[in-house]
């Protein structure tokens, strides 16, 4: 009888750490994955804000060298050609394409949209950063609870339990390309 009780306890504790070992097995390929699914949020989102910003920039752009142009044909005009130019330029106040400041200044909406862009690049390299060490921690788990006893025998008698990662890190060649990296608006 007691061969028995110790044989069913015996089970008892293979099933709990066999179960310990495969849920951490699990939470190493998911906190992976989780980096696989920052990486893509971060490709897509910079790719859609870089397109957007470019296209404020550009219609910026176009904004001031049309107020450059009309300025410029008002003052140097007479008559007609002149009101037509401050025409012209009142109608683009008017619609709301810019804002003039008190100091005639006009006042676009890139600094915003930079400032936006700069807060999302942020939010996404914290995020994957955050996907990262969240990886190395449950790999840190998973590796030192399989190393410890009876964890250890159990992978020895299943060696299926086993994975094989890496801890979540760059090589000298890809540190320094992403040390020179830097986002371009060409």
């Amino acid at each position: 009888m007691k061969f028995l009780i110790f044989i069913v306890v015996l089970v008892l504790i293979v099933i709990y750490f066999y179960n310990r070992i495969v849920a951490l097995r699990e939470a190493v390929i998911s906190s992976e994955t989780e980096i696989s699914v920052q990486l893509d949020r971060r490709g897509k989102v910079f790719d859609s804000l870089l397109a957007t910003v470019k296209k404020y920039l550009s219609h910026e752009s176009e904004v001031f060298s049309k107020i450059t142009e009309l300025r410029a044909q008002s003052q140097n005009a007479s008559g007609n050609q002149a009101r037509e130019a401050e025409d012209a330029l009142s109608k683009m106040v008017s619609s709301g394409a810019i804002n003039v400041a008190v100091e005639a200044y006009p006042e676009l909406k890139s600094d915003a949209i930079m400032a936006n862009l700069q807060e999302e690049i942020v939010s996404s390299e914290n995020k994957l950063s955050f996907a990262k060490r969240g990886y190395n921690r449950s790999l840190e788990t998973y590796n030192a609870y399989i190393a410890s006893m009876p964890a250890a025998l159990i992978v020895g008698i299943i060696p299926s339990l086993k994975i094989s990662k890496e801890y979540w890190r760059l090589d000298e060649a890809e540190i320094k390309a992403e040390e020179s990296r830097r986002i371009n608006f060409d």
